[in-house]
């Protein structure tokens, strides 16, 4: 059984002290790949914050990114990695252990 100190552990590293770069893992983790502009709008924060954000992530090894090119030109993408689902599946066996899921009925 999980309790809030699993919890505290699984963030207790620089890169996942960010609600922000939570919020991207859970969203990479959902949709596997992301635009840096669906990133942007999804946070609203401003671009350069948001870059710094990704760096943590690519620096720590959770993330990847590319470059794609499209019609209207390239794009940044963004991936989860292996690293990064790792996270994302122990968050979610955590949150939902300690009851913090809204879905989860009692």
């Amino acid at each position: 059984m999980s309790d809030i100190g699993d919890l505290s552990r699984l963030i207790n590293n620089d890169a996942l002290r960010s609600s922000i770069r939570i919020l991207i893992l859970i969203s990479l983790a959902i949709n596997e790949k992301m635009y840096f502009t669906d990133i942007l709008n999804l946070t609203g924060i401003g671009r350069g914050s948001l870059s710094n954000h990704l760096d943590i992530l690519i620096h720590s090894g959770y993330i990847k990114d590319k470059t794609v090119f499209t019609l209207s030109g390239p794009r940044r993408m963004l991936e989860i990695t292996d690293k990064g689902k790792i996270f994302y599946n122990n968050y979610i066996k955590i949150i939902n252990e300690i009851g913090l899921n809204p879905r989860k009925k009692n």
